[in-house]
């Protein structure tokens, strides 16, 4: 009993964590980035922080660029950090400006040939994020970052690109479920929750519910909408048709014979002549 009561008194005890700060993160690439030449992935990597910076300046929102939280480049796009407080700003008025800026920046790209293109997908989080410490860990981790990274990949955004007009549509959005909850269904931000689509995306570790935005309609978008075909709708009152065959034999029969599968409504027989 004693070397129980010995075992028991060593176990470790967990103790619990503090949570990290709360934290928005905000990510956007380039479609096709790698499809390009080498002079058009370096000529679009100088376009894509030129093209953000302004997009933050005209939405009213340059601090917030100015101030980003551990910037990260991506490569083919960028990530930041940024402050809860300016959400509400940046789902109202950063990604309608970003669409117009990028419909701007498209002009002067055709002077480079046609095969440059810049349209971006972006994706929008919040939640707790271990940002880098003093003591020499450079890596901000947390599944709020990693998820946000997610969603770029997810189908059903780089979709929303493929489906549209390249001439028209620069950007697709995804944002998360609690960035909906707390932003825009509690009408913190402008947005109306009616311009957005709910769809579940499985990507990875990633599974969950993201809403869907685009700034500008164009192409399939229009025809069938931001969340795709959908089937037509069918009569449920009425059961599926079916082929019945019947055979009358024997007996005199003069008149009539009616058969009939489903019937609504009466039957009127009237005589003949």
């Amino acid at each position: 009993m004693a070397d129980r009561e010995e075992f028991a008194d060593e176990t470790p005890v967990r103790e619990p964590m503090e949570l990290p700060p709360y934290r928005a993160i905000l990510v956007v690439d380039a479609k096709g980035f790698g499809s390009n030449t080498d002079v058009g992935q370096a000529l679009l990597a100088d376009v894509i922080p030129d093209v953000l910076t302004l997009a933050f300046e005209r939405a009213g929102l340059a601090k917030v660029w100015r101030e980003a939280l551990f910037p990260h480049n991506t490569g083919d796009g960028l990530g930041i950090g940024f402050d809860t407080r300016y959400l509400p700003a940046v789902v109202s008025r950063f990604f309608d400006t970003l669409q117009d800026v990028l419909a701007e920046r498209d002009t002067r790209l055709r002077a480079q040939g046609r095969d440059v293109r810049l349209r971006m997908r972006a994706s929008l989080n919040v939640g707790p994020v271990q940002e880098p410490d003093p003591s020499g860990r450079s890596a901000v981790v947390g599944s709020t970052v990693i998820g946000t990274h997610r969603l770029l990949d997810a189908p059903a955004v780089r979709d929303l690109l493929t489906r549209s007009n390249p001439d028209d549509t620069f950007l697709a959005v995804a944002m998360s479920q609690r960035v909906f909850d707390d932003v825009i269904a509690s009408e913190y931000a402008t947005l109306p929750p009616s311009r957005l689509v709910p769809t579940t995306v499985q990507v990875k570790e990633f599974t969950g519910v993201v809403y869907l935005y685009v700034p500008t309609l164009s192409g399939d978008l229009l025809a069938h909408g931001v969340g795709g075909p959908e089937q037509e709708p069918t009569d449920t009152d009425d059961p599926p048709p079916s082929h019945v065959s019947n055979v009358i034999r024997g007996g005199t029969h003069s008149g009539t014979t009616i058969q009939v599968g489903h019937l609504r409504g009466g039957i009127n027989r009237y005589p003949a002549g």
